[in-house]
């Protein structure tokens, strides 16, 4: 034998020196699926499962809820030309106000008929508002107020088209939508500057 054999050889034999580990049933059940530090920081081996990271989280109360669902609801039948269904989603006595991108001016209509109309417009051009976001424009519950701003990351329709914006545009107001105190019905949507600038109709990409 070489005098390097000879010395793997000494070593190995000091090294399983003494009787092996034992491993009760009891701290094999206690032991982890991976090795955690005294950190508390998992380490994953290659062989170890991924921990499932922890979702991301909405923290809304049930009246936020309520408007959120009341005004996809009232968008998905908008988008769609559901002209009834959007309509049962306001109220009798519902104030809207809207751009008119020809006549770069306000339009108003007021109350069922009116808006009825206005609905009926609208899905006849084929409109749609992509909705981008929703704020909450009364985080105070004590104010009694259930008013949210609504923004389009892009708006559609054939006046559009025909105005030169085959893709739509991104208006540049977001619209302001009040709900009832049961937050199920919409008794305003103003998508247009009303009382304001009407260049805030004038269409641009």
């Amino acid at each position: 034998m070489t005098r390097e054999l000879a010395i793997v050889a000494v070593l190995l034999a000091s090294a399983c020196t003494g009787p092996p580990p034992t491993v009760t049933a009891s701290s094999a059940a206690s032991a982890p699926a991976y090795p955690v530090p005294s950190s508390g920081t998992a380490v994953v081996s290659p062989t170890s499962p991924v921990p499932t990271p922890t979702p991301l989280t909405f923290h809304n109360s049930a009246s936020q809820a309520r408007i959120v669902a009341t005004l996809i609801a009232f968008l998905d039948a908008y988008n769609a030309g559901h002209v009834d269904t959007a309509l049962a989603m306001l109220t009798p006595d519902v104030v809207t106000s809207d751009c008119d991108y020809r006549g770069v001016r306000v339009t108003t209509a007021n109350g069922t008929a009116a808006v009825r109309e206005w609905l009926r417009e609208r899905a006849d051009d084929h409109d749609q508002l992509v909705l981008e976001s929703v704020a909450n424009e009364n985080p105070d519950p004590a104010s009694g107020s259930h008013v949210v701003a609504v923004t389009y990351s892009r708006r559609t329709s054939d006046t559009l088209r025909a105005l030169g914006f085959p893709n739509g545009i991104a208006p540049q107001l977001a619209s302001k939508v009040v709900f009832t105190a049961t937050d199920d019905r919409i008794r305003a949507f103003a998508n247009g500057p009303f009382g304001g600038d009407p260049q805030l109709c004038r269409p641009s990409v």
